[in-house]
Parts: structure tokens; C-alpha cells; sequence
């Protein structure tokens, strides 16, 4: 149906310029949106903010501290075209949360796409987590993607509709082993993303997840520890933050109207095996 194209970002706007998706969309699908990403200074964050703004969304650029580093994103979506904006804030925190959602309504408007991508993993043996590390890994996503859903959640009803997307690991779907307080945050989220698409969806709201296994912000191909990875992963390579980023858009547009409920694996393949 469609052209080979290496580029993910080419495959974003192919998906998006296409007849044959049986939705007919322009250039700008995000025209008129505000979407909230959060952790969005670096890595796939960063690649989620970059791509929307491509398409027409005023975007939301969230870190926790660093405003240097929003900036530096800001500036990229600038020189798109695009409008942005900084919130700094801890994601778990409700008091930062509600702050942070006031910030961008008041600056861009209502939040339609909300991206949950704010998250810490911490990987060790089971025996040797503290209580409070443990503690730590179920907030980042098994809460804090609780407490932006629920901040955003009653104006996109009011409105009519909007999209959540939830990033994943694909731990929350496999053993886990080694890393099981992020397989267990995750796994929260999963339930989370999968309920919250169940109870709203006859409203207007669509909310999917995102699994990855490994990204190439995070892997250093030099290291010959990660190297030995790359045969559990049918493509022989990891993940692109690009093609998380394209997913995303994928299933924040009206193209993927229908879609709701789903976890989709970003992943190279690593769940074929």
C-alpha cells in the first residue's frame, strides 16, 4: 500500500498524505491541538514533542528541573514554526501536576494529546531494592501516569474528545527479570491505559500505549555488553526514537480513529522471540 521509505518521518507524513488510510487528513492533523508531553527535554520525549510540532500541535515541553535543556527543545520546534512552551515539574508530585496543567492551559489551551512519557527505571536483582527505591519505581509511571490522565481527562470531555498515549517498556509484558519494579510500574500503566480506553472511549477518548524494548538513545553500540543484545531483536538493531515518535503521531491523529485500547510494540521485534 505504501512506498519504501526509510525515514520514519517519512512514513509519518506517508501515513498521514494517503487516500488508501480511508481517512483523508492534510499536512497539519494537529492544527488547533495543545499536546502535553512529558519528559520531553531529551530521548523519545523529545522526538514525540518534535514530531507533533511538525504537525500543527502547540506543544507542551516538560523536564523536571532543567529549563536549559526545554529550552533547547522550544527552540528546535521554533525553527518548525511551531508554538511551545516550558513546565517544569515532578510528575508524581499532585501539587506540580495541577500547577503545570493551569501553566498550559493559560499559555497554549485545553491539552487534546496528552503523551506520558516522564519515567526513571532502575534496573537491579529483586533482593537488592530497598523499600523506598521500589517505592519510587511504582510512582513513575503506575502513579504519575494516573495523575496527568486525571488533570487532563475532565477538559477533553468537556470538549468532546481528545487522545492519551502512554510510553511503555515491554516489561510490563515479558518476565522482567532483572528490572522488576520497572516490569511492575509498567505493567500498572498497562492496566491503566487499557482501562482508561474501556471507561471513556464512548465519550471521545482514545488512549493507547507504546512498548519499546530498547531505544538508540540509550544504547551504545561501542559497548560490547549491549552488542550482545542485538540478536534477540529480529531486526537486528534497536529501536529508533524516531519511529516511537512516528508511532505516536500515528495514533494521536484522526487516521488511527478507530484505534483504542491497543499496546503497540515499537520494538524491532524483541516479543517475537
Amino acid at each position: 500500500m505504501f512506498p519504501r521509505v526509510r525515514d520514519p518521518r517519512a512514513i509519518a507524513s506517508t501515513l498521514y498524505n494517503r487516500a488508501e488510510m480511508g481517512v483523508m487528513m492534510d499536512r497539519a492533523p494537529f492544527s488547533g491541538e495543545v499536546a502535553w508531553i512529558t519528559g520531553s527535554t531529551r530521548g523519545i520525549g523529545r522526538a514525540v514533542a518534535v514530531e507533533l510540532a511538525r504537525h500543527g500541535a502547540a506543544v507542551a515541553v516538560h523536564g523536571r528541573v532543567s529549563r536549559d535543556d526545554a529550552e533547547a527543545v522550544r527552540e528546535e520546534i521554533s525553527r518548525l514554526g511551531g508554538r511551545s512552551m516550558t513546565v517544569l515539574g515532578d510528575t508524581c508530585v499532585p501539587a506540580d501536576v495541577e500547577r503545570m496543567g493551569e501553566e498550559i492551559e493559560a499559555s497554549l489551551g485545553p491539552v487534546g494529546i496528552l503523551v506520558n512519557n516522564a519515567v526513571y527505571a532502575l534496573c537491579k536483582p529483586f533482593l537488592d531494592y530497598t523499600d523506598q527505591e521500589w517505592r519510587d519505581q511504582l510512582l513513575y509511571k503506575g502513579f504519575a501516569y494516573y495523575l496527568t490522565a486525571r488533570r487532563v481527562l475532565p477538559r477533553m470531555l468537556a470538549r468532546g474528545g481528545g487522545v492519551v498515549i502512554n510510553i511503555l517498556s515491554t516489561t510490563g509484558l515479558r518476565d522482567g527479570a532483572g528490572e522488576l519494579a520497572y516490569a511492575t510500574t509498567n505493567g500498572a500503566a498497562i492496566a491503566l491505559t487499557r482501562g482508561l480506553a474501556a471507561e471513556f472511549g464512548g465519550q471521545g477518548i482514545r488512549v493507547c500505549g507504546v512498548a519499546l524494548t530498547w531505544a538508540d538513545n540509550a544504547f551504545d553500540p561501542a559497548n560490547p555488553d549491549h552488542r550482545a543484545w542485538l540478536s534477540r531483536f529480529p531486526l537486528g538493531r534497536v529501536t529508533r526514537v524516531e519511529e516511537v515518535a512516528a508511532t505516536v503521531a500515528f495514533l494521536s491523529s484522526p487516521a488511527a480513529s478507530g484505534i483504542t485500547g491497543a499496546i503497540v510494540p515499537v520494538d524491532a521485534g524483541f516479543l517475537c522471540r
